[in-house]
């Protein structure tokens, strides 16, 4: 039942971040890119909206992944699915590292934001590789903090609400959105991991 309700959960929020997010990919400077001197060039508005498209298909697929059921009953699917997924990481984890150069707030989000994407993208890598060896407990814990990263999309947009509050700067709050929202969500993934498995992962060569 918890792995039934987790799953429309994460779907809510896939669906959240679509509709918060569509408006990116239907305008060429939008929201946030208002902002950014970078999104004068071309190159900068195809890396943000690739990131973007790219994000939404790997926090759409993801959930189906978790579901023990679906897995069992169709195992074809289900593989298939990680790669659309895996793919879809590996593209908005790289161009999110590009864009986190130009990330307003200065050094503060610069560095949130990179070592967002290299910790998507490291996390991806150890799940591809303990799936590989077919070591495939170990890739369901990879894989749940690698989503956690992925989730840390929803996460954010909801600590940004908070700058909508009259009264409260946006800049500090856009500043901590680019590292409490990643850490918060590993932090929880890893202790309920922990939890159940003392010896929970271990980093494949």
């Amino acid at each position: 039942m918890r792995k039934q309700l987790a799953f429309i959960f994460f779907m809510v929020g896939a669906a959240s971040m679509l509709v918060m997010s569509l408006h990116y990919l239907q305008n060429e400077v939008s929201g946030i890119l208002q902002n950014k001197p970078l999104a004068e060039f071309g190159w900068f508005r195809g890396m943000f909206k690739l990131h973007i498209a790219s994000g939404i298909i790997a926090i759409t697929s993801g959930p189906f992944q978790f579901l023990p059921r679906f897995r069992a009953k169709y195992p074809l699917i289900h593989r298939r699915i990680g790669y659309v997924y895996m793919f879809a990481v590996l593209l908005s984890s790289l161009a999110g590292l590009v864009i986190a150069q130009g990330a307003m707030g200065g050094l503060m989000s610069t560095l949130g934001f990179s070592l967002l994407a290299v910790l998507w993208l490291a996390t991806l890598i150890q799940a591809f590789l303990t799936a590989k060896r077919r070591e495939f407990p170990l890739h369901r814990n990879w894989m749940h903090l690698n989503y956690a990263i992925t989730f840390a999309a929803i996460t954010q947009r909801t600590m940004l609400l908070f700058a909508m509050i009259p009264g409260i700067p946006f800049m500090p709050i856009y500043k901590w959105s680019s590292w409490l929202p990643w850490m918060i969500n590993l932090g929880i993934a890893w202790y309920v991991l922990h939890r159940s498995n003392p010896q929970t992962l271990k980093v494949s060569q």
